[in-house]
C-alpha cells in the first residue's frame, strides 16, 4: 500500500499539520516515508499514481473502474468491506481512493474470457456503489452518474428531486 499525501496552505498551517501527520504515520506502522526533495519529485510521485490505472492492465486482462465517496470516518470500514465482498466474489480489487475526501476508486479485476466473470464484476461493481449510499456516502465522486448507476438514484434522492434533475438536463 501506499499513501501519498500533500499538504497545502501557509507556512504555520503545514508546519502545524505536519506534526500531526507524522504522529499519524508513525501510530499507523508506516514502514517508510519519503519526502519529495524537489518539484520534479513531487510531480514523478503523481505521475506514478495518475499511472496506477494502467498499470492494473498488467495485472488483469480486463477491469471495471467503480468511482463512489463514503464519509472519510467510514473508509476504512468502506476498505474491509469491500475486500470482503471481493473474497466472495471470487474477484481480486485493487483499491485506488483519495483519503482526503472518501473518494474510492476500485478496481475490479476479471477476465471477460473466462465465463460468468463480466458477470460477477458487475454485481460487485453494484455492491460497492450500494455500499456507498450504506454508509452515508454518494454514487459518485468525480465521473457522473452513467447508465450503470441510474438504478441507484433512488437510494440517494426523492423521486421528486429526480423528476426536477431530469427536467433541468432537458
Amino acid at each position: 500500500a501506499v499513501l501519498i499525501v500533500e499538504l497545502d496552505g501557509n507556512s504555520d498551517a503545514v508546519a502545524a499539520e505536519r506534526i500531526v501527520l507524522d504522529r499519524l504515520l508513525a501510530e499507523s506502522g508506516a514502514q517508510a516515508i519519503q519526502e519529495a526533495q524537489s518539484e520534479l519529485e513531487r510531480a514523478t510521485i503523481w505521475k506514478g499514481r495518475k499511472s496506477v490505472f494502467s498499470a492494473v492492465g498488467r495485472l488483469s486482462p480486463d477491469f471495471i473502474v467503480q468511482d463512489g465517496v463514503v464519509p472519510r470516518s467510514r473508509l476504512g470500514y468502506a476498505l474491509r468491506q469491500i475486500q470482503s465482498m471481493a473474497q466472495e466474489a471470487g474477484i481480486e480489487v485493487a483499491n485506488v481512493f483519495h483519503a482526503g475526501d472518501g473518494n474510492l476508486h476500485p478496481l475490479i479485476l476479471f477476465d471477460a474470457g473466462q465465463p460468468g466473470q463480466l458477470e460477477a464484476a458487475e454485481q460487485l461493481a453494484g455492491r460497492i456503489v450500494q455500499l456507498c449510499i450504506e454508509l452515508g456516502g454518494s454514487i459518485t465522486g468525480e465521473h457522473g452518474v452513467g447508465m450503470e448507476k441510474r438504478q441507484f438514484l433512488p437510494g440517494m434522492f426523492s423521486e421528486d428531486s429526480i423528476e426536477f434533475m431530469r427536467r433541468i438536463r432537458l
